[in-house]
């Protein structure tokens, strides 16, 4: 999730009351509102760990949690491992595996570890946890949101300039708070320049089966859409190799460049991952951690709107014009782009 502000902060421990006879207090300080870090790890190996629910060659989502982790070896020198392909009942497990052999840092990549990591966090207050999604936060554990949805909002811009029909669809592999915010947000870019833009979003609960993908981009073909998103990670090679050959359809790219899967690629909403978890990790090393919500989007430079060199002559630039004022109101929290 992509290039984050500060939502909310832990207080401090709450000061405790002087009793007996003792010399009277003149004036209380205030107890500070700002979360204590977490103290720096001890000498010798720095230890990072990921966990994925798909492949992390998607070329993707779990790809670019992937480079993170290897940035994180490169930058730091930490020593890393991963856990990929995992399924819910695997996620306790997973998390305990890692922080009983010592690991500094578990980065969870998916809204889904949000509850296995809550739990967990609480039996290892000395290892810290990250999820990419997910609400809860304690000491030793800081949810990051990306906000895709602010780069699909100026994809479902693009999409209606381009639309012949006034009909696209989205493809989500399931229905999670952050999947369903990029595809509520794509209409909504989408109806802010056609608003009778007619626009489906279908979820093929999964990340990995690229058939099921292929159906509903061929179901959304039927029904006249001629512009499709998706964010439903490696499974999106059904929707690429389907509606990449179709004359007159445009489809758009997320989590990371996926401009080069197919010819008819518009654009692709790309979130910084690497260096966002590699800026995490670095401040547990330094001991600067605190334990809370992190967002990320336009305004941090960490969610980009990355155009197709190959098309560029597609969008007029008067439209042009209008997605970049779009994107910079959005930045300037002028724009709701979803609820």
């Amino acid at each position: 999730m992509k290039r984050f502000q500060i939502l909310s902060v832990l207080p401090l421990a709450a000061l405790s009351l002087l009793a007996g006879c003792g010399p009277k207090q003149t004036a209380e300080t205030p107890p500070s509102t700002a979360p204590a870090a977490a103290p720096a790890p001890a000498s010798g190996d720095f230890k990072v760990a990921l966990l994925t629910t798909g492949p992390v060659t998607d070329g993707g989502w779990n790809q670019s949690a992937y480079d993170g982790l290897l940035k994180i070896q490169k930058d730091l020198g930490a020593q890393v491992d991963k856990q990929e392909s995992l399924n819910n009942s695997q996620f306790e497990d997973a998390f305990r595996d890692f922080a009983n052999r010592g690991y500094n840092v578990i980065f969870a990549h998916g809204d889904e570890f949000g509850p296995a990591a809550e739990k967990v966090a609480k039996q290892y207050p000395k290892t810290i946890f990250v999820t990419t999604g997910g609400t809860a936060s304690a000491a030793n554990l800081a949810p990051i949101h990306f906000a895709t949805e602010e780069g699909t909002y100026l994809q479902g811009m693009e999409a209606a300039f381009v639309s012949k029909s006034g009909k696209g669809g989205f493809i989500g592999g399931q229905n999670l708070p952050p999947v369903k915010m990029a595809a509520d947000a794509f209409a909504n870019g989408a109806k802010s320049v056609n608003p009778k833009f007619n626009f489906q979003t279908t979820y093929i609960n999964g990340w990995t089966d690229p058939v099921a993908a292929k159906a509903q981009t061929e179901a959304l073909l039927s029904s006249g859409a001629d512009v499709i998103a998706h964010n439903c990670d490696a499974a999106a090679k059904g929707m690429f190799d389907t509606a990449g050959p179709k004359p007159g359809v445009y489809t758009f790219g997320v989590n990371a460049d996926e401009n080069p899967k197919a010819a008819n690629v518009l654009s692709s909403a790309v979130l910084d991952v690497p260096k966002a978890f590699a800026d995490i990790a670095a401040d547990v090393k330094a001991g600067k951690f605190q334990g809370h919500p992190i967002s990320l989007g336009l305004k941090e430079g960490d969610v980009t709107l990355v155009d197709n060199p190959k098309l560029a002559n597609v969008l007029t630039a008067d439209q042009k014009a209008k997605v970049a004022a779009a994107a910079k109101d959005i930045a300037d929290g002028k724009i709701k782009v979803a609820p």
